[in-house]
């Protein structure tokens, strides 16, 4: 297989990952770079993305093999999901929110289908989660989350004290806009040490940190094969400490907990003689609870936090749920009716900060069965076929691994809004589910 389809994919997906990780409903607030420093280190418009993902969608059309391509019945579903969504689009309360939120799950399901059939055309026929014929892939995603974890050092080694003391300088206002200055959202985030890099909010890094550092590791691990043991293992240590401890400094507490599941399930498919595994993960299993209840003690003291918030987002999204059953009140508008129907002292939100249930709102009980079957059916049917039974193939288990935390952490997130999580997430799905694993 021509190398032309991976480093596409590569290149797209460092810059995904980097640059679009503001959630894809509230781009109408996101300006385009003013200058040359703004476009290197700022976010940029998901549209940008829309844009960038044609090139990439076209190479992969003309990489995929169309006279063998094998097909599975999974492949049907993200297409289910999307027809449902379209479909849910002609009674939208916000067109503009819709349109936005539908370009977006288009290039989802697009990505998908490029990681299901494009990766089929490989010569001799391996899997597609191999390195040796895709490496330019997760060498673009390895790369991306480097630039992550280092924003995210910088961020907590004086970058956010730095930046908190020039917005209170007149200079530093006024290069920013009044609408982003106002934004509560902004100001409760400039005002916490928690870090968040490259996306919108800390909890947002948790969950980028949760999807690509398993496959990361894993890639790096294969990459050095020729490294003397203990070296290639304090290697890999200090890259994965250093994404471990962004996670700390997110402050994610449902994070902390899905990589603590994580690992858990990874210790279970070790090689590893049963008794060290039994002991090693109720060892971790101990540690990483006992942890959580030491830090996070005093938060569920609290009169108000984010449990509560939650509770109250979704209240509201189940109302919608019982008014609107069919087909929701369109695609990306949970904002319209949570204002309407929360209580004076609930929290403002734009999201619903679940996705499961943001699609039953969104999209009626349909899109919900639709969304929520779609990722479920697919991870366990790989599971079932590439994993269970199988020789031990640490990238697949190490993408599954990384999709089915994204998948848990989403519960209490909004990671199917943010593209550069979304993305990546769906196309790694599609690798996952194509047959030639």
């Amino acid at each position: 297989m021509p190398l032309a389809f991976p480093v596409a994919a590569g290149l797209f997906f460092f810059v995904a990952i980097i640059k679009f990780g503001n959630a894809v409903i509230l781009d109408y607030l996101l300006q385009p770079p003013a200058n040359a420093s703004e476009f290197f280190y700022e976010s940029w418009p998901a549209k940008w993305g829309f844009w960038l993902s044609i090139p990439l969608i076209a190479v992969g059309l003309w990489s995929t093999p169309w006279n063998r391509l094998k097909f599975r019945w999974i492949c049907v579903l993200p297409a289910l999901w999307l027809g449902w969504e379209m479909i849910a689009a002609t009674r939208s309360i916000s067109p503009m929110l819709t349109s936005q939120t539908l370009k977006h799950f288009t290039v989802c399901v697009a990505l998908f289908y490029l990681g299901y059939f494009a990766l089929q055309g490989s010569k001799p026929p391996v899997s597609v989660l191999t390195i040796c014929t895709f490496w330019p892939i997760w060498t673009g995603i390895g790369l991306a989350l480097c630039w992550v974890i280092r924003a995210g050092f910088e961020q907590h080694f004086g970058g956010l004290a730095a930046t908190r003391a020039m917005l209170q300088s007149h200079e530093g206002a006024t290069q920013l806009s009044a609408a982003t200055l106002n934004n509560p959202d902004f100001a409760k985030r400039m005002a916490s040490d928690r870090i968040f890099s490259t996306f919108m909010y800390p909890n947002t890094l948790a969950g980028g940190l949760v999807l690509l550092l398993p496959v990361t590791v894993v890639f790096m691990w294969k990459l050095i094969p020729k490294v003397r043991l203990p070296t290639r293992i304090v290697m890999i240590g200090i890259f994965a400490g250093a994404g471990l401890a962004c996670l700390y400094w997110s402050g994610s507490k449902a994070g902390w907990l899905v990589a603590l599941a994580v690992g858990l399930i990874a210790l279970a498919h070790s090689a590893l003689p049963f008794a060290w595994k039994r002991g090693l993960i109720c060892g971790l299993l101990v540690l990483g609870v006992a942890g959580f209840a030491i830090k996070y003690a005093a938060f569920f003291h609290k009169d108000r936090n984010s449990v509560g918030a939650r509770f109250a987002y979704w209240r509201v999204a189940l109302m919608v749920v019982k008014s609107h059953p069919i087909v929701g009140t369109g695609p990306g508008t949970f904002q319209i009716p949570y204002r309407e129907l929360k209580r004076p002292d609930d929290e403002a939100t734009k999201i619903c900060h679940n996705d499961y249930l943001e699609q039953g709102c969104d999209s009626g009980i349909p899109g919900f069965i639709c969304y929520t079957l779609m990722m479920a059916l697919i991870l366990a049917a790989v599971y079932r076929y590439s994993i269970v039974g199988k020789p031990r193939d640490w990238m697949i288990l190490a993408v599954w691994l990384g999709v089915v935390g994204l998948c848990l952490h989403s519960t209490v997130e909004f990671h199917l809004y943010i593209p550069a999580l979304a993305w990546t997430q769906f196309f790694l799905l599609g690798c996952l589910a194509s047959p030639s694993n």
